[in-house]
């Protein structure tokens, strides 16, 4: 039999005067309740209650038993209210991981609006363009712009990312516009530090092309943003960075039929 639940029903029957009014408070026949108790007699070797037609009274060893098995008692309920608890509502630390401007631009709202739901979350971020290792930085969740997903991870798609080819217009108005893709190899472009340095991928109607660019300068997404402004060269950037520049003529979209 189940030793806690033998416990409860023994309790049980001491603090509601006898094997009937426990088995009634119970919901269980008054012979599981007499088996029950019988059980932890068996199990002990002891005699935890005298029983007469008239009465019932806890022997000397049944007194102690009963204090420890309400102390055991307690402590499982705290156990389960602790559980309960955890079920009802987030708490705690997650430690999540984005590249700077991602995290910047949609992560700063959506953790703002979490954390004033649920006040007894907290976040630590790790801001890097890199690829962490998410078991040996102990990191609960990574937001990446990425096709090349760890087999060992569960990975949920979240939305497409659109990168951009982009220029300032005082560039452009200095250097001229390529027209296709290859025309890059006589331009300035600013690459990331970690991916695409010098490798551009591009797609359109003849299909998928690497076009291998010259790069003046490589830094991360919000320097190299803080560049194409400048008039520095021709970035490769995810549109949510460089749309509002673009939608207000700060920048200008190139080779879109090859993206």
């Amino acid at each position: 039999m189940d030793r806690l639940q033998s416990m409860k029903i023994f309790a049980c029957v001491v603090e509601s005067g006898g094997f009937t009014a426990a088995a009634e408070q119970l919901g269980l026949s008054q012979a599981q309740v007499t088996r029950h108790v019988a059980a932890l007699e068996s199990e002990l070797g002891l005699r935890l209650l005298e029983r007469t037609t008239r009465r019932m009274r806890l022997t000397e060893i049944g007194e102690a038993y009963l204090e420890r098995c309400r102390r055991i008692l307690a402590l499982v309920e705290e156990a389960d209210a602790i559980g309960e608890a955890h079920r009802g509502e987030p708490r705690g630390v997650l430690r999540l991981t984005a590249a700077a401007s991602f995290a910047r631009v949609h992560l700063a709202p959506a953790i703002a609006e979490y954390m004033q739901q649920y006040p007894e979350t907290a976040f630590e971020l790790i801001l890097s363009d890199r690829t962490l290792n998410m078991v040996d930085e102990g990191i609960d969740l990574a937001f990446r712009i990425t096709q090349a997903v760890d087999p060992g991870l569960v990975a949920r798609r979240l939305a497409p990312c659109r990168v951009v080819v982009c220029a300032a217009p005082a560039y452009l108005a200095r250097r001229g516009k390529p027209l296709k893709p290859s025309d890059l190899s006589d331009h300035d472009c600013l690459s990331h530090s970690y991916f695409a340095r010098s490798a551009w991928p591009f797609r359109g109607a003849g299909g998928e092309q690497t076009i291998t660019v010259r790069t003046r300068v490589a830094g991360d997404v919000d320097f190299l943003h803080a560049l194409v402004r400048a008039g520095a060269g021709i970035a490769h950037l995810p549109s949510y960075l460089v749309g509002d520049d673009i939608r207000a003529g700060a920048l200008v979209a190139l080779l879109e039929e090859d993206e």
